[in-house]
Parts: structure tokens; sequence; C-alpha cells
């Protein structure tokens, strides 16, 4: 498709940056956009392709320069190596997998201004073979001879980028704990009334867990849905939600398990919502350092987590193994409180993700 006539128009002489996006929405477009805030001294233009079956805020405005992807990885590879053969950016940041690979393979952009963004490496992935898993970190070890950065989202992608190629220069760009006025508001008022409501503009039942995210293999639902029939045996007082959408067969199972599952919300009612819930309950099989838990984090939310890579790399601790000591651990916190996981602590944690820390961090990246 012809490039929108904004990428050229306002060069006014600024160092441009190219993101290079195939799965734009969810995360990957939440942290892009940080990216973009952090870094303004740059010119952000953006080769992106929306995810199928998530919502897609519009962000256009960000940046000096929107292009859609054409179809077919081949047809991608060429538009890459077009549009910086046009604009000729400083950088070239791709970010996840098949964008890295769009980049990398593209002749025309050099190593060195070439910076990759895995968002969780596709040889993470909990739902592939081992001969696959196997395969895929083999084309990440062919391909990381053409990667002249590295910027990782937790530790452990630093740790696997380097064990790809063992001179690789990598960086840890963090990403942010959202700090918004309901993370510092008093905590949710006990309710009376014990129904769940589901985004329509009314709040969340007291005693609830909640967790966060796209309906699909990632975030493992039937994790989750194990662990709320758990939970909602230990405690029946419990209610358990999730609030996102996608695949039917993975709401179909949340639901069978006494899970309400509100479909796609906008982020103001997704954050509202959040807020009130009294745990926030993280699932997935694999990760790179998921928004969704630093947001909960930044809304001062109790947390109990499933034991991944990259959660551990973050410092998390109290992770669990199954679903039933994740209903343990959620109950226990509805009980007792939060323990180990209080919002202080947690802000300890993350002390360093914060847009000065990104800033630095993406400077270096970006060689500046």
């Amino acid at each position: 498709m012809p490039g929108d006539p904004r990428g050229a128009a306002k060069n006014d002489g600024r160092p441009a940056v190219l993101h290079v996006a195939e799965a734009w929405g969810g995360g990957v477009q939440t942290a892009v956009c940080d990216y973009v805030r952090s870094v303004p001294e740059v010119r952000h233009l953006l080769l992106m392709s929306e995810r199928p079956g998530c919502r897609v805020a519009d962000t256009d405005s960000l940046f000096d320069g929107v292009w859609r992807m054409p179809s077919g990885h081949v047809a991608r590879v060429r538009e890459v190596g077009r549009l910086f053969r046009e604009l000729r950016p400083q950088v070239v940041h791709a970010h996840s997998s098949l964008a890295g690979g769009y980049v990398r393979l593209a002749p025309a952009v050099p190593t060195d201004r070439i910076v990759y963004t895995p968002h969780c490496y596709a040889m993470e992935r909990g739902d592939l073979a081992r001969y696959a898993a196997a395969a895929v970190q083999a084309v990440e070890r062919v391909l990381s001879r053409r990667t002249g950065t590295v910027a990782g989202v937790s530790p452990r992608e630093v740790e696997l980028a380097r064990s790809l190629r063992k001179r690789q220069r990598a960086v840890h760009v963090p990403n942010l704990v959202p700090r918004q006025e309901a993370a510092t508001a008093a905590p949710p008022q006990p309710r009376t009334e014990p129904e769940v409501r589901t985004g329509d503009g009314n709040g969340l039942p007291p005693r609830t867990v909640a967790a966060v995210g796209r309906l699909c293999p990632q975030k493992d639902p039937a994790f989750f849905a194990e662990a709320a029939a758990e939970g909602r045996r230990l405690m029946p007082s419990s209610n358990w939600i999730w609030l996102g959408g996608g695949e039917a067969a993975h709401r179909a199972r949340l639901e069978r398990a006494g899970v309400t599952v509100t479909g796609w919300l906008d982020h103001r009612s997704l954050q509202r919502l959040l807020g009130q819930a009294d745990v926030y309950a993280h699932t997935a099989l694999w990760e790179g350092a998921p928004m969704t838990l630093l947001e909960a984090v930044g809304l001062g939310r109790p947390v109990v987590a499933r034991r991944i890579p990259a959660l551990e790399s973050l410092g998390l601790t109290g992770l669990v193994d199954t679903p039933r000591d994740l209903a343990a651990a959620a109950v226990a916190v509805l009980t007792h409180g939060p323990g180990g996981q209080t919002g202080a602590r947690l802000d300890r944690l993350f002390a360093e993700h914060t847009p000065e820390r990104q800033r630095m961090m993406l400077r270096y990246a970006y060689g500046q």
C-alpha cells in the first residue's frame, strides 16, 4: 500500500525511528506508544499490521507517519526495505518475532541500525512441541547475526539474546508501571450486592479475583478456569472474572467453571474494573513483561501469578505452579489480605519501571 505522505512531509531534520510491528494491538501497542512518549526528540514512524481479533486503539496521531503492511511475508520484507530506502531512518525497531524476521531479512537495512524487541522470544512459547521450539531457536540464532541491539522488555529477554549470540549488544528497556489516579485512591469499599456486573457502567462485587487479556493459548484461560473452580470450592462467596474477549472456545471453558467473561472493553472501563478487583491473577504460559500485570501494580492491586521465567527474572515472589496453588493464594489474599504482595512492595520491586529509566535505555539502544 502507498505510504502515508506524513512520513515525508514532517521530515524536519530530526533523527527518525521506524517501528515495525506485525501484531499491532494489546501489549505491543501499549509498549511502543510508551516508547514514543519517552523519546519525543526523534521522529517516530510506524509500519504495522493489526493483530486479528484484538481491539486496537487509534494511536496514529502519535506518529509522524503510519503505513499498513501488505499481505504476505515476502511482500512485507520488501516493504521494510522500500521504506528504509525512502525514509532513511537512523534506527529500524522491530517488535515481536515476525516483525523481527521481516526487518532482519531485508538486505537494505544495515545490521547496526536494527533494534529488536521480541516482546517474548517465540521459543518461549509453551504450546510448541520440543522440535518446533528448537527450530524457532535455530532461526533466532541465525538472525541474531543481523541484530544490532536487542532491547529486551525483561532481564530474561536480555539473557536469551546473549545466549543466542555471545557478543550481542543487549539492554533491558523496562515496560512502564502506569501511574493513574485509581492507583492512589482508597481501595473499593465493601459492597452488599453479590451479583457480578460486567463492564456495563457498574462495578465489581466484593471478593473478586480478576484476570485480564485476550482469550488465547498464551494467556491460558484453562489454567484460570481450573483455579476458579477450586477457588469457588474453597470460598463459595468468591467471584472470578475475566476482563477481555477472544476465542469462543476459551470463553465457553471459563463460563462452565463459573467465570464471568466481560468481552472486549475499552481501556478506561478495563482500568476502572481492574482497579476494583481484590486480586489480580496472571496465568499466562509465556510472557515478555506483561503490561496488564504492570497496570495492576500501578493500580495498587495484590498480585498472584503463575511461575514462568519472565516473571521470575522480574523478581516477583510467591509465584505458583498449579491452578490449585493459584486458587489457594488468591483465597488467602481475599481472607487475610495481600501479605507479601502488597502494593508498596510491588512498587519497590518495579521502582525502575519509570519513563526516565525507559528513556535512558531507549536512547542507549538507539545509539544516542
